[in-house]
């Protein structure tokens, strides 16, 4: 035995007794391991060894933020799912269904047994869940039973005033830098305004509807626009070869369909939870069947969900966040598209997805203004000492649809689309809404074949050695120091990136000595 445990009867603490240590140490922060020993001894006969309530306290928050259940509080060990694969398919399917299906527990047992066979169709195994196994799944995923009842949907819009008092209620606890709202759009990348191209073949062509799906992000006041998450169709595409993914403003992941999954949301809360260390936060989202409810752990955000029926009305990134962020990507996609036809470029709008990521990002970063996200947040009246905000910008609005507009007319469609049918495009409100077969959802969340890009048609991205990167930023120089729109802070900035080039070249080589300009005879 180590020598820290000799003398320390072996003995374990339930749930019950480990969340009971983590309370008396919120109560008593002065109070030392030795302390909390003799604490547990003398209110639970118990002798434990300081790195056990080491690794205790660790996990403090996830045992101060769980209720733990009668029948369950004398667990004393925790053992893994033995198929975590089937729970995580069972469970998406089990999300995307549950409004729509009265759900019992036999039909959760039939549809593990049909996953088990798509799964491991190799394995010839009887395989057999019992009541037992059932509820342990319920209990690890929060699946409780609930009264349905019918029309819900038609209440939820007569009475949405009655529910806005309620919801007024949560957010008027947070202030307003403090209120975040996340939503999800599909961005059909490489969508040309062009009428003809959607509703006929014309000369071999076809409208691209190739897709990802974005996920937006933000607070209240518009303080702080939150990174965006990507979803595409390939783990790594090769576009994404010879880049830095790091350097990215980003994340991205990956599925078959590229669509959100509860899977995906999960990393994403508790990625945002990480981001908001040392803060107390709210998350407003939607009732999406890819939102899980059930997300344990999290220290610093609280998520509250928003009654179905209603986020078309109330929740601020449907307002008119996401459509100016689609604004502003469709401004930068035409005018990538001019600038390909002014250089001779072959079928400019063909980008792929790092192209997209590209135009995506600063579209998001720096076209987006804060006054219109917080516009947007006071537009739905979701806080209850807010006004309506008096044009929601509209003469900024107006302006770049304006914008916009130029450019289209620019690329000489024949049958160019109306900016509105543009921004609703159909198809692209639907990140959430797809009900997933079963084969569909093993598909995206075990198989996954975003890892195999056989389908990839893009290229990779081309190496740029350091003397062509040095050559470029200093045409670049020369051309801003004679444009007449140049500004200080544009040439600072393209400085900037001249000096970051020019620090550790090559100066690691091996010494040249005078001996090298001579030939040996």
């Amino acid at each position: 035995m180590a020598s820290h445990l000799k003398g320390v009867a072996k003995s374990t603490m339930s749930d019950q007794i480990r969340k009971e240590l983590c309370e008396y140490k919120r109560d008593n922060p002065a109070s030392t391991q030795k302390d909390l020993q003799r604490w547990l001894e003398g209110k639970f006969h118990l002798k434990v060894s300081q790195g056990t309530i080491s690794n205790t306290l660790k996990r403090s928050d996830d045992y101060l933020s769980a209720e733990i259940e009668k029948g369950r509080a004398e667990i004393k060990r925790h053992k893994p799912a033995k198929y975590p694969n089937m729970e995580k398919v069972v469970y998406e399917w089990f999300l995307q269904h549950q409004e729509r299906v009265n759900i019992t527990g036999e039909l959760i047992l039939q549809k593990v047994r049909d996953t088990m066979k798509l799964v491991y169709p190799h394995d010839d195994s009887d395989f057999n869940f019992s009541i037992g196994w059932l509820g342990k799944f319920k209990h690890r995923h929060g699946i409780k039973s609930f009264r349905c009842f019918g029309e819900s949907g038609s209440v939820d819009v007569q009475d949405m005033e009655q529910k806005l008092v309620s919801i007024r209620e949560k957010i008027d606890q947070f202030p307003m830098k403090d209120v975040f709202n996340m939503d999800e759009t599909v961005l059909f990348y490489r969508l040309q305004a062009d009428h003809s191209l959607a509703t006929k073949q014309l000369e071999g062509r076809k409208q691209d509807k190739e897709r990802l799906t974005v996920v937006i992000c933000c607070n209240e006041d518009g303080s702080k626009k939150i990174p965006l998450w990507i979803i595409g169709k390939y783990a790594k595409p090769r576009c994404f070869k010879n880049v830095n993914m790091n350097s990215l403003n980003c994340q991205y992941r990956a599925n078959k369909k590229t669509w959100m999954t509860s899977v995906l949301f999960d990393e994403y809360v508790r990625s945002f939870d990480q981001m908001m260390h040392g803060r107390r936060v709210l998350l407003v989202v939607d009732n999406c069947p890819a939102h899980p409810r059930n997300i344990e752990g999290l220290r610093n955000v609280e998520l509250f969900f928003l009654p179905p029926n209603m986020t078309s009305k109330i929740q601020p990134c449907d307002a008119r966040i996401i459509r100016a962020f689609k604004m502003h990507y469709h401004r930068r996609f035409y005018r990538k598209i001019l600038e390909g036809y002014e250089v001779g470029k072959f079928d400019p709008g063909k980008i792929n997805v790092l192209d997209a990521i590209n135009l995506a990002i600063p579209a998001w970063t720096i076209d987006v203004r804060k006054e219109t996200i917080a516009n947007c947040f006071r537009h739905c009246k979701i806080r209850s000492a807010s006004d309506v905000a008096r044009n929601l910008d509209e003469s900024t609005f107006d302006e770049e649809t304006q914008d916009l507009e130029t450019m289209i007319n620019q690329c000489g469609y024949r049958n160019k689309m109306d900016i509105d049918n543009l921004m609703n495009y159909p198809g692209e409100n639907e990140a959430c809404s797809e009900v997933q077969s079963l084969e569909d959802i093993v598909g995206t969340i075990i198989e996954n074949n975003a890892e195999d890009d056989s389908e990839d048609d893009t290229v990779s991205l081309e190496p740029v050695t350091r003397k062509e990167a040095l050559m470029a930023s200093n045409t670049l120089h020369n051309f801003m120091i004679q444009y007449k729109n140049t500004t200080p802070e544009l040439l600072d900035a393209i400085r900037k990136v001249r000096d970051e080039l020019r620090i550790d070249l090559n100066f690691k080589g091996k010494q040249t000595t005078i001996e090298s300009y001579f030939n040996r005879v």
